[in-house]
C-alpha cells in the first residue's frame, strides 16, 4: 500500500516549490508595488495642486488607508493564504463530523488507499476459482473484476481530484500575489479585481471537497466492512454504486464553490449523467473493439472468397480453344465475383471505421462531461479602488 503514496510525494514537492515562489518573487512584487504607488501619488498630487478643494485632506487620508491596507495584504500574503486554506479545510472537516484530519486531507494517497483496500475482497474472491471452476463461474468472475476495476478507478480519480484542488489553491495564491499590486493604481486595478475572489473560491472548493471525502469515506468504509464471504454479485454491485456516487460528488461537487459566487446551482441531472458516462465508457470501448474485430474477420472471409474465384477463372483460361465460350462466361463470372467481394470488403471496412468512430465519440462525450462538471458559473469579481 506504500506505493500508492506516490501522489503524496507529488503534492509535497509541488507545494514546497510553489511556496518557495513567494520568497523568490517578493523582490519583484515590492518593486512593482513601489512603482505603482509612486505613479498614483504623483498623479494625485498634480490633480490636487491644480484645484482648490477643502476635501484634499480627506481624500489623502482615504488614499493612505487604501494603500496601507494593500501594503499589509501584500506583505503578509502567504500567511493570509495559509489562514484561508486552514480555515476552509477545518470548516469542512468540522461540518462533516467525521474522523478525517487536516493531515489526511493534505494526503491524496489516503483516498486511493481507502478505495483499493475496500475493493480488495472482490479481487480475492476471483482468485479462489481454479480449474474447471473458472469456466463454470466465468460470468461471476468477470462481473467481480469489472466492479473491482471501476471502484479502484473511481477512488483513483477522486484522489487526483483532491491533488488538483490542493495544487490549484497554491497556484491561485501565487498568481494572485503577483497581480494584487496592480490594485494600487486605479488604471491597472482591473488586473487584480478577480484575484482575491479566486483565492476565496478555491478555499470554498477545498471545503466542499473535504466534506464530500470525509462523509463519503466513512459511509463507504462501513459498506465495505459489511461484505460477507463469499462475495456475491449483489454485494459487489452495491459497493460499485456507492463508489460511483462518491465519484460523482467528488467530480461535480467542487463546482458548488463557483456556484456560491455566481448564485447558480451546480448539481443536477447532468452530474449523474456524467458519472454514468464515465463508467460506461469502459464497457462501450470494449464492445466496440469486439465488434470491430468481428467485422474485420468478415472482411477477411470475403477477401478469401474473391481470391478463390480469381484462381478458378485463371485455371479455366488454361483450357483448350474449343471451349472459348465457356471460358468467356467463367471469366465474366469471376470478374463479377471479384467486384462484389471488393465492394463487400469495402463495406466491412467502412462499418468497422463507423464502429470505431462511435466508440471515440462516446469517449469524447464522457471526457467532456467530466471536464465540464468541475466548472461553475461566472461572476464579476469585487471592484477595487477607493471611492
Amino acid at each position: 500500500m506504500a506505493d500508492l503514496s506516490v501522489i503524496d510525494r507529488f503534492t509535497e514537492t509541488f507545494s514546497r516549490y510553489i511556496d518557495s515562489g513567494f520568497g523568490l518573487l517578493s523582490g519583484d512584487v515590492s518593486f512593482l508595488s513601489s512603482t505603482l504607488i509612486g505613479i498614483d501619488l504623483t498623479l494625485a498630487g498634480l490633480a490636487w495642486s491644480m484645484r482648490a478643494d477643502d476635501h484634499i485632506l480627506v481624500t489623502l487620508a482615504k488614499k493612505v488607508l487604501y494603500v496601507g491596507a494593500f501594503a499589509f495584504i501584500i506583505g503578509n500574503f502567504k500567511s493570509l493564504a495559509d489562514i484561508v486554506f486552514a480555515s476552509f479545510s477545518s470548516i469542512g472537516l468540522k461540518a462533516s463530523g467525521g474522523s478525517l484530519s487536516a493531515a489526511d486531507l493534505a494526503r491524496p494517497g489516503f483516498v486511493a488507499s481507502a478505495g483499493f483496500t475496500a475493493a480488495h475482497p472482490l479481487l480475492e474472491e476471483t482468485g479462489q476459482f481454479s480449474g474447471f471452476d473458472v469456466l463454470t463461474n466465468l460470468p461471476t468472475i468477470l462481473i467481480l473484476l469489472f466492479c473491482w476495476i471501476l471502484i479502484v478507478l473511481a477512488f483513483f480519480v477522486l484522489s487526483v481530484q483532491l491533488f488538483v484542488t490542493l495544487i490549484e489553491f497554491k497556484l491561485t495564491t501565487l498568481a494572485s500575489f503577483i497581480l494584487v499590486p496592480f490594485a494600487l493604481w486605479g488604471k491597472t486595478a482591473f488586473l487584480a479585481e478577480k484575484t482575491l475572489g479566486n483565492v476565496v473560491a478555491s478555499g470554498v472548493k477545498v471545503m466542499v471537497l473535504a466534506i464530500i471525502i470525509d462523509i463519503g469515506s466513512t459511509i463507504f468504509g462501513q459498506l465495505a466492512s459489511t461484505l460477507t464471504r463469499p462475495v456475491d454479485i449483489v454485494s459487489a454491485m452495491s459497493l460499485l454504486l456507492a463508489a460511483l456516487s462518491l465519484f460523482g460528488l467528488g467530480i461535480f461537487g467542487p463546482g458548488i464553490a463557483a456556484g456560491l459566487v455566481s448564485g447558480a446551482p451546480q448539481l443536477g441531472a447532468g452530474a449523474a449523467a456524467g458519472t454514468v458516462a464515465g463508467a460506461a465508457a469502459v464497457a462501450i470501448g470494449g464492445g466496440a473493439a469486439a465488434a470491430g474485430g468481428l467485422r474485420l474477420a468478415a472482411g477477411g472471409s470475403i477477401t478469401a472468397v474473391r481470391s478463390a474465384a480469381s484462381l478458378t477463372g485463371a485455371s479455366s483460361l488454361a483450357g483448350t480453344s474449343a471451349r472459348a465460350a465457356t471460358v468467356d462466361q467463367l471469366s465474366s463470372a469471376s470478374t463479377g465475383g471479384a467486384t462484389t467481394g471488393a465492394a463487400a470488403s469495402g463495406v466491412g471496412r467502412a462499418t468497422g471505421s463507423s464502429g470505431r468512430g462511435h466508440a471515440r465519440e462516446a469517449a469524447q462525450v464522457a471526457a467532456h462531461t467530466l471536464k465540464e462538471g468541475d466548472k461553475g458559473g461566472h461572476s464579476s469579481g469585487p471592484k477595487l479602488g477607493e471611492e
